[in-house]
């Protein structure tokens, strides 16, 4: 398996544990796919894996779900017919076209389109789920943090009906692509995630606004006329487990420490339920570190979740079990510069832990250099001490 396709797995098992909302992986995706166009061109199945795991982020902490029996009578759409809804909801006076590097052969209700408006072609990526319900706490409605993202604004919105949508762009830190991306949940647990994306390279800047302008990816995702496809999807049957107080978070976050390991929360840490973030220091290095905790992680769905865990380690080396039943498994991702030639490319870990009470844990670590450019310094935390606060039995009484 390439480098390209281990990226790809990484990225897409990271999405689903994330309790990020799309615009991280987005960035993620950009910064890893800012390369030139020839290179670009190469690697197209891989970077398409990249948007399809960003996107894959709004699905967050949520269950691996096969699709229920429809409804007699009825005739619930397959992914096969999303391509066709999203060609008809797109701008009448610009090309579209399939893209040759389309989705993985997996259940995800999930597709994909490029739409040029005579100006340059744009990327338009959407993925249906079900919340459960209420969605009002819904990790997977929260804008992203900008420790990890400085360069995404975001907003989320109650609508009057009580649906919440989150709008988010993210523009490029060092050259790149640029993202736009739209959130949509109903109050009956209906999530569409419409995302877009426009190429970016050394010489060659991604253009400043998108084809398919944000206010059309609004009417997209709340377009009726995906419904139908939810009916492949079953709801969750007992409302979500309440979310984990940040300030909890943050506590548990300093027990599960190593000894002698300080954390510095910043002056401004936003107070996002289930999330943690700051500068840890440690042996004389500084990284930063993002923590998010969902207790009951698919609680109400039909599904095991040490099996949907493993599925989503995707067949990763590094996934373990330990005796009191933990599992975990640990993503290395990294960060290529292509404003810099022959650069040495940053690297950001990722833990991700099912503890036996069924809390999901992630914690992110990278150190931030000039730029905010990712160092490919060692960090603050080696890889095991991140496995040990992952596992931290800590979490469970956050």
């Amino acid at each position: 398996m390439t480098s390209e396709e281990d990226f790809a797995r990484a990225l897409r098992a990271s999405a689903d544990h994330a309790p990020e909302p799309p615009t991280e992986l987005f960035a993620l995706a950009a910064e890893r796919r800012g390369r030139t166009r020839v290179r670009r061109r190469r690697t197209a199945g891989a970077s398409t894996l990249a948007l399809v795991a960003a996107a894959g982020c709004a699905l967050t902490l949520l269950p691996d779900r096969s699709p229920a029996p429809p409804a007699p009578g009825t005739a619930p759409l397959g992914r096969a017919s999303l391509p066709a809804i999203l060609r008809s909801l797109l701008p009448t006076d610009g090309t579209v076209t399939e893209p040759q590097d389309t989705v993985p052969a997996d259940p995800t209700l999930m597709t994909l389109l490029d739409y040029d408006d005579g100006h340059g072609p744009g990327r338009v990526t959407v993925s249906l789920n079900r919340l459960a319900t209420p969605i009002a706490d819904a990790t997977a409605l929260q804008c992203p943090d900008t420790l990890a993202q400085p360069t995404t604004t975001c907003r989320s919105t109650t609508r009057p009906d009580g649906s919440r949508l989150v709008t988010a762009v993210t523009t490029p830190r060092w050259g790149g692509d640029r993202y736009w991306s739209v959130t949509y949940a109903a109050p009956d647990g209906r999530m569409v995630f419409a995302g877009e994306s426009t190429d970016g390279a050394p010489g060659q800047p991604a253009r400043e606004q998108p084809p398919v302008t944000q206010e059309r990816l609004v009417a997209i995702a709340t377009s009726d006329a995906w419904r139908p496809a939810f009916d492949t999807l079953p709801a969750s049957t007992v409302p979500p487990a309440p979310p984990v107080d940040a300030a909890a978070v943050l506590a548990a976050l300093r027990t599960a420490l190593p000894a002698g390991a300080t954390l510095d929360p910043g002056a401004e840490a936003p107070d996002t339920p289930g999330r943690a973030r700051g500068t840890v220091s440690f042996a004389g290095r500084a990284s930063q570190l993002t923590v998010t905790v969902e207790h009951g992680w698919q609680r109400g769905f039909p599904d095991d979740p040490a099996t949907r865990f493993r599925n989503q380690s995707g067949g990763s080396s590094s996934y373990r079990q330990n005796p009191d039943g933990t599992r975990y498994f640990l993503q290395e991702i990294q960060f290529p510069y292509p404003d810099v030639p022959q650069s040495t490319p940053g690297t950001q870990w990722i833990t991700n832990a099912l503890l036996p009470d069924g809390t999901m844990v992630t914690v992110k670590l990278w150190t931030y250099g000039p730029e905010y450019r990712i160092s490919s310094e060692p960090g603050a935390l080696d890889q095991q001490q991140l496995i040990d606060l992952a596992t931290s039995p800590a979490w469970q009484h956050a």
